[in-house]
């Protein structure tokens, strides 16, 4: 039976304020880099006003009963990500970031509609783990395989189609995990074995554990990918605590990270080389080369202020690709450390909205779904800003939402398509 419109007025409203902060921000940017504004020069912020009233009428009619907040933040941020790309990019890209939002807005509804019922994922977790072990082998692949700013993480078709598997691969990998931990999560839990208070469980369960070891540290060393290794790993370790309780595997998780990160920088000379530009970026040898781009960010930092330089006033034409590796550095010179704090309290409030989902979920694996997409976009977050500060080697990842890429973009429209459907499935169940 269809289900009747609903009317969601808390989430209409803030879509409101989404309307605002791309339109003012696409006035300021473009004010100061032209002497007049044109008609021509909304038309991509009125497009996206028009995808996000367009996603929130179709989550109406539908009769859609899930959270409220978590579009508005999702359409927020990929609103100031817009208003980057005009301030950063080259002029070519806003069309193509635009055509990317459209497309993840498509994919957001098709998540929305398939499957019908999200516990039907569970049954195929091998199925899960083989497509994306498979994804992830592709940019190794010769002919399609593509390196593209020293890291081997893109896949091409011809010159006009390009993506990085690596971001599809955090959903499905989220998939996988939830569905083996929900079916081996009480023997994890409590093992029968213990080496001093380390907690043992028998052989085959350990080896799902040391495979995605192995996968992370492939990652890196094939495709030259800190970033998607740390968040792979990472999403994998939050998870396993999520489901068990158990530090104790997560300390062990981070231990092999670390021991297998040094092996690798001893053995492989592209992961000394990322080692070393972090600790000695100003360097004589490394402040004109491999080291540019982070100091030149650091110097955009330091230019900061509390207030910034004003939006359109900074110089980010001099950091390398900044677009995407350093999109969070150059908002922060414009807008200064105030408007810092308050993008990352909007990334702040969507993981609480997703974790919060997660916690009423009606089910372990629906539990653990949303609490490892949840991670996946709080960790990729952490893993850039931390990049961009130097607090750890830059890793290349993009900033969600914010930074150009289309399958980042893509991804995280359907990442919010999955929490929604959960917090539906919870409204129905519990009644409110």
């Amino acid at each position: 039976m269809r289900a009747r419109p609903v009317f969601r007025g808390t989430e209409l409203g803030h879509l409101v304020w989404v309307a605002l902060l791309v339109g003012l921000g696409f006035v300021a940017v473009v004010g100061s880099e032209r002497e007049q504004l044109t008609a021509a020069a909304l038309a991509v912020p009125v497009a996206f006003v028009g995808i996000a009233l367009a996603l929130h009428f179709f989550l109406a009619f539908r009769g859609f009963r899930g959270d409220e907040l978590l579009l508005p933040l999702a359409l927020g941020l990929a609103a100031i990500g817009l208003v980057l790309v005009q301030r950063l990019a080259p002029a070519h890209l806003l069309p193509q970031q635009l055509t990317w939002a459209i497309i993840g807005g498509g994919a957001f509804v098709a998540a929305i509609l398939v499957p019908r019922d999200l516990s039907v994922l569970s049954r195929y977790k091998y199925t899960w783990a083989l497509a994306g072990i498979a994804l992830l082998a592709l940019p190794v692949l010769p002919g399609i395989g593509r390196e593209i700013n020293g890291a081997r993480i893109w896949v091409g078709f011809g010159e006009l189609l390009s993506f990085q598997p690596a971001e599809a691969v955090k959903v499905i990998l989220v998939i996988f995990f939830a569905a083996y931990l929900e079916e081996h999560r009480e023997l994890l839990a409590r093992p029968p074995r213990r080496i001093g208070p380390v907690p043992i469980p028998p052989p085959p369960y350990l080896i799902p554990i040391l495979l995605m070891w192995a996968l992370a540290m492939g990652v890196m060393i094939l495709q030259k990918d800190l970033g998607a290794t740390l968040i792979f790993f990472g999403i994998f370790l939050a998870m396993l605590y999520l489901a068990t309780g158990r530090a104790a595997y997560s300390v062990a998780g981070i231990l092999m990270l670390i021991a297998g990160g040094w092996a690798a920088s001893r053995v492989f000379e592209h992961v000394n080389a990322r080692i070393v530009t972090w600790l000695a970026p100003f360097s004589d040898e490394l402040r004109f080369g491999a080291g540019y781009q982070l100091v030149q960010g650091l110097f955009a930092l330091g230019n900061a202020g509390l207030l910034g330089a004003g939006l359109g006033n900074g110089m980010p034409e001099r950091i390398p690709v900044v677009w995407s590796d350093f999109v969070f550095t150059a908002f922060t010179e414009e807008v200064g450390f105030v408007g810092a704090l308050a993008l990352l309290a909007l990334y702040l409030v969507l993981v609480f909205r997703g974790m919060a989902i997660a916690m009423r979920a009606p089910t372990p694996f629906l539990q653990l779904v949303a609490g490892g997409l949840s991670f996946a976009l709080a960790f990729q977050t952490l893993v850039i800003v931390a990049g961009n500060a130097k607090l750890i080697p830059l890793t290349g990842v993009t900033l969600p939402f914010l930074s150009y890429g289309g399958s980042s973009l893509v991804t995280n429209f359907v990442i919010v398509a999955l929490l929604l459907r959960i917090s539906d499935v919870t409204m129905r169940v519990r009644g409110g």
